[in-house]
Parts: C-alpha cells; structure tokens; sequence
C-alpha cells in the first residue's frame, strides 16, 4: 500500500510537470514568433496566446492540486515507520493485569510509538464491561497520547458514537446483552461508522471464535491477558493503515478530477493550440525563413502533448473497461487497423504485410477492446521501425480453443531488462522511436491490461537489433452448429 501511494503521488508530480515543461517551451516559441511581427501570422498567434493563457491557469491548478502535499496530510514517509512497528513476544502477556500500568522512565514503549508526525492524536473508543479493564487499557492509551473514550456495554456506545467518531474501537468479545459480535455488525452496518477499525478483546483462546470475529468484520483480535506494548502496537498500526487508505481514497479521488481536467480543459485547449499551429504551419510559404523552425516545433510540440493526453486517458479508460465479449472476425478487425494505421505508415514509407486466411476466425473478444489492442500494436511496430521497412500480421487458429494473431517489425527489439518491464506503466525501454515520435510508456502497459480482460495472453518473441514479433491469443468463438 505504502508503495501504492509512493508511486501514485510521483506518476502525477511527474506528468504535471512534463505537460507544463512542454506547454512553456511553446509559449517561449510563440513569444519569439510574435516579435517578428508578421502580418501574416498575427490573427493565428493572437488565438495561440489566447489558447497559452487558459493553458497556463489549468496547469497552475493542476500543479497547485496535484503536484504539491496537501497540508494535513499523511505522507507515504509517515506511513513507512507507522506501518511495521514491532510486535511484542507472546510469552510477554499478562503485565497489564498482573502489574503495575505505570511504565518506567527507561522503558522503550514511548519509543516505540513515534507519534511526531502525526499532527492531531487519535481518538479510541473501549467497549468493555469491566470498570477495570476500562481503566487499565484507557490509561495505557492515554499515556501513549490518544484520546480515549470509554463505553461499558454496546448501547452506551452507540450513544457515544452518535456525537463523536474515533479512529479505532477496541471491542470486548463477551459482555452481557449485547455481545461484541452483534456490536460489530451493527456497526459494520452503518455507512457512516463501517470503516473504523476493530479489534476485539477477549480471554478466550478460541480459534473458531477468533475466525467468526474477524469474519464479522473485526481487523485483530487481542487475547487477554496481554501486554502493553503488544496492544500499543496493534491499535498503532491499525490507525496508520486506515489513514492509509483514506489518503489513497483522496489520491482516487485526486485522479478522477485530473482525468476530468485533462478531458475536458486541458484536452480542448491543446487541440485548438494544435489546431492553430497547424493553420501556422500552413503559411510557412507567406512568413520569413527564419519563422519556420519556431513553427514546426511548435507543430511537432503540440502533437507531442496531444498524443500522451490521449494515451494517458486511454490508459485510464482501459482499467475501468466493461468487457462485452463476443465472436468478432480477427481477419477483419486486423484490415481495420492496417487502415486506420495506413497514413502514419506511410509518413515513414512503413510497408504492411498482411498474411491471413481467406475464411473468418473468430474470436471471444470486447470490439473496442481488440480495437485498441491492435491500435497500440501496429502504432508501436511503426513508431520503432526504421523508415522502408515492413511490419508483417499474420493470423490462425490453434492450439485448442485458442486463436492468434502476431504483429513482427524490423525494428530495434527488446532487450531483456526491456522484457522485464515492457507492459508496465510509464515503463520507458531502451529503443527510442526512429523518427522523433512521441513515446508515452503506455501503449504496452493498455495492451496487457486489455487482453488479460479478454483472458486472454500475450507472448513476445525478440533479439536486440532483429525485430520483435507480438503474439496475442485469445479464446476462440465457439459457434453452435
């Protein structure tokens, strides 16, 4: 989870800062151009500068939301020393209820819950009906600086609950009227309360019993007589998760937003700036030599933001793809993508050669599934193949109830530190796109997570320098007869 939240803040730091990188180095360019001061270009520049401004004011907001801590927050350096702290011995239980509560001065518990960066101490409600169960664990907690309230059966504390929330309930297992099983339900029940932690308390060694506890929702399960510092340790470590999963929650929740940004403001402004640029390029013949590097830049620029927006919402869009599967001719949806794919193709002079029976094979596939699939596959083989070349697709059936198909450049290949990391996010290979393409680190990641929907699985056969052939198989379309 640490790691989750590690790599989810830096993705988002990093992207910002790229796409904002990019859009400053067009405005500089834009800047240069407008002190040339060519009629000619004056009304498209003027809509240029419109397109920077609103550009930049979605980019500070992206920066100001994403990019930077929130203040009040818990950070994935504060997760790492509250997710693993130590756990007592066993042969330890037993000091709570036999001595003293009092640690002395020289005792390492007070060291062992480092409680420094956690801005605002943690509210714990104990449910027990033992006035002196109540007292010793709420001294233990109190000591160790979390707030403690405290509630002797199960409908003195849902009174509690109603007008305060804490962060962690430490439940008694066996109290009169209401057991702390029904206690946990009814909580677990209650949207508002679901998700604060729960570890029961009990003398009882029962496996079965501890089973049932933690299957009605309890997160631990502390046995009495138990030591101090064993039961800081687990209500510290339980605290800390659950912070942990509400930032990753937020960080959701952060990501949606700025997949909502990214569609709608930034995704419209960088397509009339691309738009613009290409009306700019479009008059190279009118404006002086010197303007048209500053413009095919800017051109070549734009289409480079455009692209990975496009890539990342993709990405998104195949996590939270709904497969719709049925049988879809692997012939036919391959012809589709040789033409939509034919113009970049032959930008590069790129040839494709196309070997597939002359009958149907059907596959269980999602249409706009395979569509991407196949997209990103013949987008790649293109993008890294070396101009006058030739990317070859071929199809069959077999083995079983399987069908295939391949996709083989003449490009670079893949190295094997390259095949470790190839379908992974953002992952960045050692062959660079042999024209200067834009190259996001998505395409293949989308590939494997749209064919594992389609169970399906891919298989890639590669040397440095002698191409790489990509295998997909999926399950066939079984037709009744």
């Amino acid at each position: 989870m640490n790691d989750d939240l590690t790599s989810i803040q830096q993705i988002i730091h990093q992207h910002v800062h790229e796409v904002r990188n990019s859009i400053n180095s067009l405005d500089l360019q834009a800047v240069l151009l407008e002190e040339l001061e060519t009629p000619a270009v004056a009304a498209t520049l003027k809509g240029m500068r419109a397109d920077f401004t609103q550009l930049e004011a979605t980019m500070k907001a992206l920066r100001s939301k994403f990019a930077e801590p929130q203040s009040g927050t818990l950070t994935a350096d504060d997760v790492t020393p509250l997710s693993k702290p130590p756990i007592a011995p066993v042969a330890g239980r037993g000091e709570v209820e036999t001595r003293g509560i009092g640690p002395s001065p020289s005792t390492p518990l007070e060291g062992a819950v480092n409680r420094a960066r956690i801005t605002a101490p943690e509210t714990v409600l104990i449910i027990d009906d033992q006035v002196r169960n109540l007292q010793l664990i709420g001294s233990v907690l109190t000591r160790a600086g979390y707030e403690v309230i405290r509630a002797s059966s199960g409908e003195a504390a849902f009174a509690m609950l109603a007008k305060n929330t804490p962060d962690l309930i430490l439940l008694d297992m066996c109290m009169p009227g209401m057991n702390g099983m029904e206690v946990c339900s009814k909580l677990k029940a209650k949207v508002c309360w679901a998700d604060i932690p729960i570890i029961f308390l009990s003398s009882a060694d029962d496996k079965n019993l501890i089973v049932a506890a933690l299957e009605c929702g309890g997160v631990d399960y502390v046995t009495k007589p138990f030591s101090k510092a064993e039961l800081l340790c687990r209500v510290h470590t339980h605290i800390a998760l659950n912070r942990a999963r509400e930032q990753l929650r937020d960080l959701a929740e952060d990501k949606d937003e700025l997949l909502g940004l990214l569609t709608h403001e930034l995704g419209n402004d960088l397509l009339g700036l691309h738009l613009n640029a290409v009306v700019l390029e479009q008059q190279l013949d009118t404006i002086p030599a010197r303007c048209a590097p500053l413009v095919v830049n800017i051109v070549r620029s734009t289409k480079a933001v455009t692209t990975f927006v496009k890539e990342f919402l993709s990405n998104q869009s195949a996590e939270r793809i709904q497969v719709l599967a049925e049988p879809l001719d692997i012939c036919a949806m391959l012809k589709a993508a040789v033409e939509r794919q034919a113009i970049a193709a032959g930008i590069k002079q790129i040839t494709f050669t196309v070997k597939l029976p002359q009958d149907p094979i059907l596959a269980h596939a999602d249409w706009e599934g395979l569509a991407r699939v196949l997209d990103n596959l013949l987008s790649n083989a293109i993008k890294f193949s070396p101009s006058g070349s030739s990317v070859t697709l071929t199809a069959g059936v077999g083995p079983l109830e399987w069908i295939h198909f391949c996709v083989r450049d003449e490009g670079p290949g893949f190295t094997a530190k390259d095949q470790e990391k190839m379908f992974r996010r953002y992952g960045r290979l050692s062959a660079r796109p042999t024209a200067g393409e834009h190259s996001s680190g998505l395409g293949l990641s989308i590939v494997k997570r749209l064919v594992d929907a389609m169970k399906g699985c891919i298989i890639v056969e590669s040397k440095p320098g002698a191409g790489a052939c990509i295998t997909v198989t999926l399950p066939a379309a079984l037709i009744a007869a």
